[in-house]
């Protein structure tokens, strides 16, 4: 209603409203829009206007009784005079409060940042605890400057870091810069910062495309000297040549994903390979050859492994394999040991004779992907789909989208063809069946 706001009024509304726990409402006839608002803990000045966009608005000018009568008519009168002019009190309280969260933001300090981060966005990547090691772990490339803000952070002192990281492992810094990179980028994205730091900083070690493989006469090499490891290493290594997955996803190989089939038909097992364990997310039925199928019934059965590990490769029974430093050297050696054997053999100099040039496990995936294409006519696209690679350089991207098909027989006739080289040009025994020792891993 419309009257006289007189003191004793505003009061008994105030009143009746707490009492009544209900919003009342007293309009001031003296000034066109001014009203009282009475709720049950508060009383507010209120101006009710239309702007000049049209739109009507609601502006807050103070609350009772902290501001009086006379004080709210002359804060309408001037709110008017302001909103004729063609201002907007309320959008500029939006703006400033948008404004004062975001400068509340950019003085979060980088740690809080980091934690924001990784529960949006690294919880849900698969190496998501990996990149947070390497943004601010025991080696993270940020770990001295958690305490700061990163609106302080600064180009200069981000790439000193960044250039002492690669002084100690160079491409382990590519790739911590890539992952700050990234978080800069969402900080940008969420208006922490105006800028990414990072942005087109140049990696501090250039990286070669992998070109390593090995000839049939090294893969033998390797094969032989994997013998002297021992389980879990002997079988381990000497699986990733004749199946030529990634290192991680045969070494924590669990049990329960191995189905080994029929011993009359020894080619037929097949390793369940789950999205949750590979590199891009992509599950895969792995078909065995006989050999692969050998081994592992070898590594199953072997005295050594703890019978009651769900692992194929453990030493603790209760964790996959660890340790490949250690039992790569002990590869090394051994097949270092065995070139001098030979050349002392031939009549040669010991002391002369050259060491297998550097190489790592991945490389036996090139090797196979090499020989298996040009020796065995086997086709790009079923390689790569043993690599359990995407396949962008041998599959159109509408091909990947609208072609799901595993490929399965084309790859259990490959890796068949591949084991079958294995025993030809390495010398590789062919595995015996051995009905006991299946029912036993079964």
């Amino acid at each position: 209603m419309t009257s006289v706001l007189t003191r004793n009024a505003i009061e008994a509304l105030v009143i009746r409203a707490g009492r009544e726990k209900i919003q009342l409402e007293l309009s001031d006839e003296r000034e066109p829009g001014l009203r009282l608002r009475a709720g049950k803990r508060s009383a507010v000045w209120l101006l009710i206007i239309r702007l000049k966009s049209g739109k009507r608005s609601r502006i807050k000018l103070g609350t009772w009784p902290g501001m009086g009568i006379s004080e709210a008519r002359c804060a309408a009168h001037a709110m008017r005079s302001q909103i004729v002019q063609g201002g907007d009190p309320n959008a500029d309280k939006r703006a400033a409060a948008v404004e004062a969260a975001e400068e509340a933001r950019r003085r979060v300090a980088l740690k809080d940042v980091l934690d924001d981060y990784e529960k949006l966005v690294l919880k849900y990547h698969r190496s998501g605890a990996a990149t947070r090691r390497a943004l601010d772990g025991q080696r993270g490339l940020l770990k001295t400057l958690v305490s700061r803000t990163p609106a302080s952070l600064t180009r200069i002192e981000l790439s000193d870091l960044v250039k002492m990281s690669a002084r100690k492992a160079p491409i382990a810094a590519n790739r911590k810069l890539a992952y700050a990179s990234a978080f800069f980028n969402w900080c940008v994205d969420e208006g922490i910062l105006p800028a990414n730091p990072l942005h087109r900083m140049r990696k501090p070690a250039k990286e070669n495309e992998r070109d390593r493989y090995h000839s049939l006469d090294e893969l033998k090499e390797i094969w032989d000297a994997a013998g002297t490891l021992g389980y879990p290493f002997e079988q381990l290594f000497r699986l990733l040549i004749v199946l030529p997955h990634r290192r991680e996803e045969m070494a924590a190989m669990p049990v329960a994903d191995l189905s080994l089939g029929d011993d009359d038909v020894v080619d037929h097992g097949i390793w369940i390979l789950p999205a949750t364990r590979t590199k891009n997310a992509s599950a895969l039925r792995v078909p065995m050859s006989a050999l692969a199928r050998a081994l592992i019934i070898e590594a199953l059965t072997h005295e050594d492994r703890p019978t009651d590990s769900r692992f194929l490769f453990t030493t603790t029974g209760d964790t996959s394999v660890s340790g490949f430093t250690k039992a790569r050297r002990r590869l090394d050696l051994a097949i270092q040991e065995a070139r001098i054997e030979k050349g002392r053999a031939a009549g040669g100099n010991p002391d002369t004779v050259e060491p297998m040039p550097h190489w790592t496990l991945h490389d036996l995936r090139t090797t196979f992907n090499t020989h298996a294409c040009e020796l065995l006519g086997v086709p790009p696209h079923v390689a790569d789909r043993i690599l359990n690679h995407v396949a962008t350089a041998t599959r159109s991207k509408v091909m990947r989208i609208y072609n799901r098909s595993e490929l399965f027989e084309p790859r259990r006739e490959a890796l068949r063809d591949w084991a079958e080289l294995l025993h030809d040009r390495l010398g590789i025994p062919r595995p015996e069946t051995a009905k006991a020792i299946v029912r036993i891993a079964a």
